[in-house]
């Protein structure tokens, strides 16, 4: 790639507690295409207690030793939105990324959403993002995996379920941001653990700028493979998305889905057999698209799994409902 006149990049990786998977988001980041001497890149650790951060120390000397420009940080809050904002403001590049410990990116992924970056000026796009492809081991790893890529799983998420052509789209995932924008709009709300990049996208995007998401730039992400891991990152996304006060339709249907399980004893007596009527459609709607989105045997637990993530979610956004509203009755 040559390198007139491209920006510098920082790329970053905000981690707690990831011995697991550490190294192969890294691995990712050092493996880029773009040119080594235009790329930073920044390690965020929220007080690991696990060994990642004894890991990272002993890499990150290596690499210096090696010319690569790299540095670790500490995010004594912990939490995702904090690390963000630390790396953020420490950065060098013009332009910045984040990517998950949980992650990997495709080796032309900065290289692509910088060319798209420059080529888009002039329309007012100030983020890029790629497409994930869901990894998951074992049994029910690769059915969360398909879980988190079926449009019945997580509605019409196209960073999720996929696209064939660059689109304009309301979100970004491990986007690529011309840093001036957080300079001009905001940083990442530290208030919140979860949804924090919904509620500045939604500010970036009143303020007339545009996100876009590109097919060709893939990320692996690795998804928590139990079923109480499913049920506790449902639940808290939920929760969040509510709470923030920022989502869209997709994020409300699970809360629909379960008052309207709540209200089926009540409801039931008074309109009928009738009131089964979505449920059944659910039902059948959870049984096509478990063998549809199914990609092995794995599609059996799909069905089940569904329901599981349905009903966490709306429960967490119920609960983030409820919180919000005495909050602010409090306040």
């Amino acid at each position: 790639m040559v390198n007139r006149g491209l920006p510098k990049v920082t790329l970053m990786i905000v981690v707690r507690n990831e011995k697991e998977y550490i190294e192969k988001s890294l691995q990712s980041l050092l493996n880029q295409t773009y040119p080594k001497e235009l790329t930073e890149i920044i390690i965020v650790d929220g007080l690991s207690t696990d060994g990642t951060k004894e890991w990272l120390q002993h890499k990150i000397k290596e690499l210096q030793k090696e010319g690569r420009k790299i540095k670790l940080l500490n995010n004594p809050r912990k939490v995702l939105a904090s690390g963000w904002n630390i790396g953020i403001k420490a950065s060098e590049g013009e332009v910045v990324c984040r990517i998950d410990a949980h992650s990997e990116i495709c080796p032309n992924y900065t290289e692509i959403g910088v060319r798209e970056l420059l080529n888009r000026k002039d329309e007012n796009v100030v983020c890029v993002g790629g497409i994930l492809e869901n990894v998951g081991f074992g049994f029910l790893g690769e059915a969360i995996a398909n879980l988190f890529s079926s449009k019945f799983g997580v509605g019409n998420s196209p960073f999720r379920t996929g696209a064939k052509k660059p689109f304009f789209a309301d979100t970004a995932v491990f986007g690529l941001y011309w840093k001036w924008v957080f300079e001009k709009i905001g940083y990442f709300d530290e208030t919140l653990e979860r949804n924090q990049d919904i509620v500045l996208h939604s500010k970036i995007l009143e303020s007339g700028y545009k996100f876009i998401t590109h097919p060709d730039m893939r990320a692996k992400y690795y998804v928590r493979s139990t079923i109480p891991k499913l049920i506790k990152k449902a639940f808290s996304d939920g929760y969040w998305i509510m709470y923030s006060r920022k989502s869209y339709l997709r994020h409300k249907v699970p809360l629909i889905f379960i008052l309207y399980l709540f209200s089926i004893p009540l409801l039931l007596f008074i309109i009928g057999p009738f009131y089964l009527a979505p449920l059944g459609v659910y039902s059948v709607l959870a049984f096509y698209f478990s063998i549809k989105s199914a990609k092995s045997y794995s599609n059996l637990a799909l069905f089940p799994l569904f329901l599981i993530f349905h009903i966490s979610y709306g429960l967490g956004s119920l609960k983030g409902l409820i919180d919000r509203f005495v909050k602010r009755r409090v306040s």
